[in-house]
């Protein structure tokens, strides 16, 4: 019998290669322009069009956020993960004030520059007590932050010997009805009694602060520089809620003798080579008289309760050192990431935003202070 013929594979002409190869190949930069155009649009073309008829002026401003809540299913919030998606779950709220740029300051003639700070608290560093293993929570004294039988130990960064607080709750035995942890509880021993409200004491600094032979003291967030000084002179001028203008170095404070200056900047530069110290967004100058600051050292506790205790006012014309009455643009307004409150980048960047800007001011911890954008049209802020 003969041998059927094997079907030989076909061969495809060279140019029908070329052709078929240039056709993949458009189709596939046809497809690849689709989605770029798709995604620039949304995620640049149209953000950058809302952007520049936003209205938002150009030159930033300081703001200084006044209240910070976390709500569930909120109508609004100041940063959202992910833009597609309504923001629920976790919902940060912030608010701010906004004002003008305080002014530039340089002090001449300064020695013994020293700092202190009291650092905002870090939760992760406290001691935690596990009540569910055996007898761990038998010699628990202090007041302490449970949750699930799991107890950190507040008394490690607060001061409950000056603090009012009561423990008017049930009372749980640790060793047994561990579970029922959860809340703040004062405890001795494995006896743990539940404290019903909510308590505002002052926090640990370790820090003191150096008020011997100091006339100067610049607070900047939670660090106070110390140093002595014998005259401080403005570069730029403040004109109340409008924009400020650069001025000729303008003397406005000279050293006298029992009185001490305090003001609050943003950022502060120090030139130990002419003894001289730079400081931003200056504002709220004030003078005390030096018997009302304790020495040679201050407790930041005693340094805050400072606050209202000054002689007079460093400026009363609020323009070297105005106060940030005199500058303030919105009392109360909303604050926003950017124009959608939201980031698409999923990196956490909501939970790094609520950190650096969510401060309000609460357990003594400075109010998060920032550069930002307003409208004179609209109240929010951004």
């Amino acid at each position: 019998m003969r041998r059927r013929n094997k079907c030989k594979p076909r061969i495809i002409p060279q140019q029908d290669k070329r052709i078929c190869g240039c056709i993949c190949f458009c189709q596939l930069v046809i497809v690849l322009s689709g989605v770029s155009l798709i995604y620039l649009t949304v995620a640049i073309y149209v953000p950058s069009y809302r952007a520049f008829r936003s209205g938002f002026q150009e030159k930033p401003v300081m703001c200084q956020t006044t209240n910070t809540s976390m709500i569930n299913n909120c109508s609004w919030a100041s940063c959202g993960e992910w833009c597609l998606t309504r923001t629920s779950g976790f919902c940060p709220q912030i608010h701010a004030t906004a004002r003008q740029n305080g002014t530039i300051v340089t002090l001449v003639n300064c020695t013994s520059f020293n700092t202190s700070e009291c650092p905002p608290i870090n939760f992760n560093t406290l001691k935690r007590y596990n009540c569910n293993n055996g007898t761990e929570c038998a010699l628990l004294k202090g007041v302490f932050n449970c949750s699930l039988g799991h107890c950190s130990n507040l008394s490690q960064i607060y001061d409950f010997h000056d603090c009012y607080y009561k423990a008017d709750g049930f009372t749980v035995d640790s060793d047994k009805d561990n579970a029922k942890l959860n809340g703040y509880f004062e405890c001795k021993g494995s006896k743990c009694t539940k404290i019903k409200r909510v308590f505002n004491c002052h926090r640990i600094c370790k820090d003191n602060i150096s008020s011997e032979a100091k006339n100067v003291f610049i607070t900047i967030g939670d660090r106070v520089h110390q140093t002595r000084c014998e005259a401080a002179y403005a570069t730029t001028k403040a004109n109340g809620n409008d924009e400020g203008e650069k001025i000729e170095p303008t003397q406005f404070w000279k050293y006298k003798k029992d009185e001490v200056m305090m003001i609050s900047c943003h950022t502060i530069e120090h030139f130990e080579n002419n003894e001289t110290l730079r400081a931003t967004d200056c504002i709220n100058g004030t003078i005390f008289d030096t018997k009302v600051i304790p020495q040679p050292y201050a407790t930041f506790r005693q340094f805050w309760n400072l606050t209202g205790k000054h002689s007079y006012v460093v400026d009363p014309t609020n323009r070297f050192v105005p106060s940030q009455k005199s500058l303030t643009i919105y009392n109360h307004s909303r604050l926003y990431i950017n124009l959608d409150g939201c980031v698409n980048t999923l990196k956490g960047e909501c939970f790094s935003f609520l950190l650096s800007h969510g401060g309000d001011g609460g357990n003594q911890v400075a109010a998060s202070r920032y550069v930002c954008y307003y409208n004179k049209v609209s109240s929010q802020i951004y």
